[in-house]
């Protein structure tokens, strides 16, 4: 653990304490940088967002440019705080979200591992048992953000880091910056389900979609293997058809081998009320707003109020 404390030399401070060491990666979205938590002491990963070319290309005029780049930024943050709300042990950690020079920073656990496209790409596809596996740890961070009203609009084998030397899988992103790069508000390509495509609401079965595509990407022969009869209804064209998260983590957890995840095993809780998806909804305050209470009159204050103001006598 010596390593992990030990001060690197350079590299930009964000946020007063998050020292960059090197570029993890980027894509569409941003970059993602390790760092060192200089008062923590340990190593985090740190997502630079990118706000969008429209932000970025507004040349017409510098107040316009400003204007657009400011709510931008405040959408992308009102979106990580939102991911910041999902918790699960295969969805990925956000320690902190940060507004440096009006664009976000978002700080969250670093996995150490691979990518599921890069273990694809290397190793080729994967057993049915094991993308299973994968799939079901992924359904579970799914349905935690779907719980709390957030679809994660941006599915794909780039998102899914498997952990080096462990059996954890974490899933990242949840839709962070997805907003605008298609009409359906999800990034474009093969993971996106037919309504996303073609501009409708994304919800719930959106994701599950994309989760019978992930796994038909990730696995040997998913058409005729065991995963094919719940792959026919993940990818059913007509979000009704598919199948419930519980009812897909029954069929997962029959191809692993174990019984179904404790979430899937409890009593189906009321869904929650629908909401818009982040790039419509008004960004909040950072923090949830306190109601203000000395402008709050119960009945008995009001009563006492008239009772004080006595008629004046001549």
């Amino acid at each position: 653990m010596s390593e992990e404390v030990e001060p690197p030399s350079g590299g930009r401070l964000v946020g007063g304490r998050y020292r960059l060491v090197g570029r993890i990666g980027s894509g569409p979205n941003g970059t993602v940088w390790r760092a060192l938590d200089e008062q923590g002491g340990r190593y985090v990963a740190v997502k630079e967002l990118r706000l969008s070319g429209d932000a970025q290309d507004a040349h017409d005029a510098a107040e316009a440019e400003d204007e657009e780049r400011q709510r931008h930024a405040h959408r992308l943050t009102h979106e990580a705080r939102a991911a910041a709300r999902v918790d699960h042990p295969a969805a990925v950690a956000i320690h902190e979200v940060l507004l440096v020079d009006e664009v976000p920073w978002i700080v969250m656990e670093l996995v150490e591992g691979e990518a599921l496209h890069a273990a694809l790409a290397a190793r080729g596809p994967l057993p049915a048992a094991e993308a299973a596996r994968i799939g079901l740890a992924v359904l579970g961070a799914l349905h935690a953000a779907h719980r709390v009203g957030i679809v994660h609009r941006d599915l794909k084998p780039s998102n899914v880091l498997l952990e080096a030397g462990g059996e954890r899988v974490v899933l990242t992103d949840f839709g962070i910056g997805a907003a605008g790069q298609s009409p359906g508000g999800q990034a474009p390509g093969g993971f996106v389900a037919p309504e996303g495509d073609s501009g409708r609401v994304s919800g719930p079965a959106s994701d599950l979609w994309s989760l019978g595509a992930l796994l038909r990407t990730a696995a040997a022969d998913p058409r005729t293997g065991p995963l094919g009869r719940l792959l026919d209804r993940l990818l059913a064209p007509d979000p009704e058809a598919r199948p419930t998260a519980r009812e897909a983590a029954e069929a997962l957890a029959a191809i692993v081998g174990t019984g179904p995840p404790e979430w899937a095993a409890r009593p189906s809780e009321p869904a929650p009320a629908p909401v818009a998806p982040p790039a419509l909804a008004a960004a909040p305050a950072p923090y949830p707003a306190e109601a203000d209470e000395s402008r709050r009159l119960t009945p008995l204050t009001a009563l006492g109020l008239l009772l004080s103001k006595k008629p004046e006598r001549g």
